[in-house]
């Protein structure tokens, strides 16, 4: 068996091998194009951008893909709206630290309601009638547990004397 007798014989493996390179290498191109297409669609609303990066993979093949990855926004446009509310959040709470839970609206400290939603902010101690907030159970001016017994029992009868003092002037 001479040189070109081997060869034939492998000229058509090579040839269905070549074919299959050159088809894998295709379905890669059109699939860097697809990517660079959704990933510029994610970063751009601008529709003259987005045409130049899919030309540039479409013309390009692969050294497409490389400039836009160059070129292309860090950030998607998602992320960048993320950081928008993000940023708003903060500066709303550096400039104005009181705010309704449930509508986010500015109110006083000693709100009782929010004026906006009519949401619960806080509530007065029926003993002392001191504005305390609703998770306290217990008011810590005048020690009332809001069932009328008293944390410090002395402490209802000095209010009382005190009131008394008070109506006596």
């Amino acid at each position: 068996m001479d040189i070109r007798g081997i060869i034939a014989n492998f000229a058509p493996i090579v040839s269905v091998l070549m074919w299959m390179l050159l088809a894998y290498l295709i379905l890669l191109w059109a699939a860097s194009v697809l990517w660079t297409y959704r990933d510029i669609h994610s970063r751009s609303e601008d529709v003259a951008v987005q045409v130049l990066a899919v030309a540039l993979a479409l013309v390009l093949p692969f050294g497409g893909v490389a400039l836009h990855l160059i070129l292309r926004p860090r950030q998607t446009l998602a992320q960048k709206y993320e950081r928008a509310l993000e940023e708003e959040y903060l500066r709303r709470n550096l400039e104005d630290p009181h705010v309704c839970p449930t509508c986010q609206r500015s109110v006083e400290l000693d709100f009782i309601l929010c004026p906006y939603c009519q949401t619960a902010l806080r509530r007065r101690c029926v003993a002392c009638g001191r504005v305390i907030d609703l998770a306290w159970s217990v008011c810590p001016y005048c020690g009332d547990d809001g069932a009328g017994a008293l944390q410090r029992p002395g402490y209802r009868q000095r209010l009382e004397t005190e009131h008394m003092q008070v109506y006596e002037r």
